[in-house]
């Protein structure tokens, strides 16, 4: 693509990374800008939310890179139809009133990220709440109905974001809880809603936004070794260079050290 229209869309959530629809853009612009073509593209990003980021202390960094993108931002903006060779999208935008209007575009190209609910044989079985996800308390992160079963992962309903690094903290606190019902261990883990989202602003750089429960930042490094709240070179070596042994070879053969859990008595 050359020039032309690029619409770049976000569900409502819950989704599995917040962050995910907007990288799609900026790594979209990045590569336009680089190819000297980004003044004959109008790019547009169209949330169904109505912020930019959920957590401000990232937004300001990600605004710089909005504005040198030259991207219009579109909060409330619902798509819920497509047509794609007519190349004609469809949205529904509710403004601060709660007054709803159609809105249609047409592109030359759109990314959607599509409205995501837990898989069936969850959604419809008697673990899952009312919206359809596995109902646990959100620190034990054991079941409230049914005292033998624990859960993780994209499904649980849990108000964190359903990215791979919440699991690698939820992991040890289910298996440390599994071990103390079992009379194994002593104490109880909490788990405090950390999750993250490396936002790739450009080729090179990352915002690593780093979080827990309402909206507290949890960093895993110190301020002065990596700032989460600015985009970072040495960000974007910790995602491409770091984390992939960490997810393969730490992770998933249970050997995180540093995903220790908090115990308590209680």
């Amino acid at each position: 693509m050359t020039s032309g229209r690029a619409l770049f869309t976000q569900p409502p959530m819950p989704i599995k990374c917040a962050g995910a629809p907007q990288k799609a853009m900026y790594l979209s612009a990045d590569w336009w800008y680089r190819q000297g073509v980004l003044g004959d593209i109008d790019v547009e990003f169209y949330n169904s939310g109505a912020v930019l980021f959920g957590i401000k202390e990232y937004v300001p960094a990600l605004m710089e890179y909005v504005k040198k993108y030259n991207a219009s931002l579109n909060f409330q903006h619902r798509l819920f139809k497509i047509d794609g060779p007519a190349q004609k999208a469809w949205f529904e935008h509710t403004d601060d009133n709660g007054n709803t209007e159609v809105v249609e575009r047409t592109f030359d190209m759109i990314h959607v990220c599509p409205p995501q609910t837990a898989p069936d044989f969850i959604r419809v079985s008697p673990l899952a709440d009312e919206a359809g996800w596995v109902d646990v308390d959100q620190t034990t992160l054991r079941h409230k109905k049914y005292d033998n079963i624990w859960s993780l992962g994209d499904v649980i309903n849990a108000p964190n974001a359903k990215t791979a690094a919440a699991a690698r903290k939820q992991a040890p606190v289910v298996a440390t809880n599994v071990l103390s019902d079992m009379g194994l261990i002593k104490g109880v883990a909490h788990y405090d809603g950390y999750g993250s989202c490396p936002l790739t602003v450009e080729r090179g750089k990352v915002v690593l936004a780093e979080f827990g429960y309402g909206g507290k930042l949890l960093p895993s490094f110190p301020r002065w070794l990596v700032n989460g709240t600015r985009p970072s070179r040495l960000s974007w070596l910790l995602k491409e260079r770091v984390m992939p042994p960490l997810y393969w070879k730490g992770m998933l053969r249970g050997r995180e050290w540093l995903a220790n859990p908090v115990i308590s008595d209680e």
